[in-house]
């Protein structure tokens, strides 16, 4: 996995600590979902947005399987 995905992974997991308990961690699966999705959008506009001079750019799906680091 790419350092981008472990990026998701922190940002959808948080602490907690139930009855005074020991804490432990806790990972958000719709959070993380929710997170992908996003950050596919953004690859997305980004890449629109910068077509590497050309007048209008094309994505597919192995855009977004690079910029998350899946080997296809």
């Amino acid at each position: 996995m790419n350092e981008r995905i472990q990026e998701l992974i922190k940002q959808a997991t948080h602490v907690e600590e139930p009855d005074g308990l020991f804490p432990r961690e806790v990972f958000d699966k719709e959070k993380f979902a929710e997170l992908i999705v996003r950050e596919c959008a953004k690859a997305l506009d980004d890449k629109l947005a910068n077509p590497n001079g050309a007048s209008m750019a094309w994505c597919d799906g192995s855009d977004l399987l690079e910029h998350f680091g899946v080997k296809e």
